[in-house]
């Protein structure tokens, strides 16, 4: 079986979100530093003699891509704190130094934060001001109360740093997930086209079912940064994104879910079927033109100007129409073909035709009619066994 190779086209997208990958990570690197050195400065207006280390650990850890886990960070952050002081003044009254002292502390640190069904972080995090505060508070006067000022600062900026700036996050990025995830399921789809035209065996076929599955779990993974996204520009106060990308986002993520379920079921047809696997050159030209049918759609969505004909789209819609029809010819004259390779070629045309009416049907939802899909009546004279079918 020959390779399939990554196209141009397709290393050029993977370069374009890489780039927009990096410049993200370098904004919310910059906005985190940034709010990190605000953080000490106000600290140490609050307290001109004291060293607020504190402040701007909070904000590294506080500050994330998105607002709902920086806000869910600064929660746990600050009640951890605050449980840890009062877990440890209130154990230094009856515990010394000593292993028994911190073993208690940890223990009971992890009770009291898991009781109040605090997260992970606000867990680890009772007890490490717990030890702190029971260790150092015993020589360091008002190291607790300290402890909470400089976190409760460290906090305070950076939830304004991420409500008030742009997130790392945009639906730029999202975008650029949902069209790479289309251009995988183009791969996907000639890597089978171009398998099945020659001798495959049921070793490939469990390959390709083991990549569509991997397609089903990147589908599933742009599907939640989109989500993530959405709750983000809910709550930011100034990074509402553009909604033409959050339409486009939301439309190339709704074909990609869609086309990464039907070559699923492509590829578990193939692998019942492949006990009796024989080269199908038909269904081989059919595949590979989804298949690019599917790269012009993604292309055409990258644009982002509805008003753009999608020229190529139209075109390439046309070309799988047309190696259905031809396929369609060839099967009237293969009647002594077996049920289970009937079966096998039936399943993947009416997969193939649910991945073209999909395209279809997200072009003129967003704004052009695409190629109008010629309706191939089937002849008298077919066998028995195709009507079946």
């Amino acid at each position: 079986m020959r390779k399939c190779h990554p196209t141009r086209r397709s290393f050029r997208s993977r370069l374009s979100c890489t780039k927009v990958v990096a410049r993200c990570q370098s904004l919310l690197s910059a906005k985190t530093a940034i709010a990190a050195g605000v953080a000490w400065a106000v600290a140490q207006v609050v307290e001109p003699h004291g060293r607020p280390y504190f402040a701007p650990i909070a904000v590294v850890i506080i500050v994330q891509p998105t607002i709902s886990d920086s806000l869910s960070r600064a929660f746990q952050r600050v009640i951890g704190v605050i449980l840890g002081v009062a877990a440890a003044l209130v154990l230094s009254h009856f515990l010394g130094p000593s292993a028994w002292g911190v073993g208690i502390i940890v223990f009971a640190g992890l009770l009291l934060g898991r009781t109040l069904r605090l997260g992970p972080q606000g867990v680890s995090q009772v007890c490490v001001t717990g030890l702190l505060v029971f260790l150092l508070g015993r020589v360091t006067p008002d190291y607790g109360s300290e402890r909470i000022v400089e976190t409760g600062i460290g906090a305070a900026v950076a939830v304004l740093a991420v409500l008030l700036s742009p997130s790392a996050l945009s639906f730029e990025v999202v975008l650029s997930e949902a069209l790479a995830q289309l251009r995988r399921c183009s791969k996907v789809l000639r890597c089978i086209g171009e398998g099945v035209g020659l001798d495959w065996t049921p070793e490939q076929a469990m390959a390709w079912r083991h990549q569509a599955r991997r397609l089903m779990e990147e589908t599933a993974y742009a599907r939640d940064s989109n989500e993530r996204q959405q709750l983000r520009a809910r709550w930011s106060a100034r990074d509402h994104g553009d909604q033409s990308v959050h339409n486009r986002a939301e439309e190339a993520l709704r074909a990609g879910e869609q086309i990464a379920t039907h070559i699923r079921s492509i590829t578990r047809v193939l692998v019942d079927g492949s006990a009796e696997a024989w080269p199908m050159p038909g269904v081989r030209a059919i595949l590979v033109a989804t298949a690019s049918a599917t790269d012009a759609y993604a292309t055409w969505m990258a644009l982002g100007d509805s008003s753009v004909h999608p020229r190529r789209l139209v075109e390439t819609m046309h070309e799988a129409n047309d190696s259905l029809d031809s396929t369609l010819i060839l099967l009237q004259e293969q009647s002594a073909t077996c049920a289970t390779q009937w079966l096998t070629f039936g399943a993947i045309l009416t997969m193939n035709q649910w991945i073209l009416a999909e395209l279809e049907q997200g072009s003129r939802r967003h704004g052009q009619p695409a190629a109008h899909r010629r309706q191939v009546e089937p002849s008298r004279d077919w066998s028995g066994s195709v009507r079946d079918l």
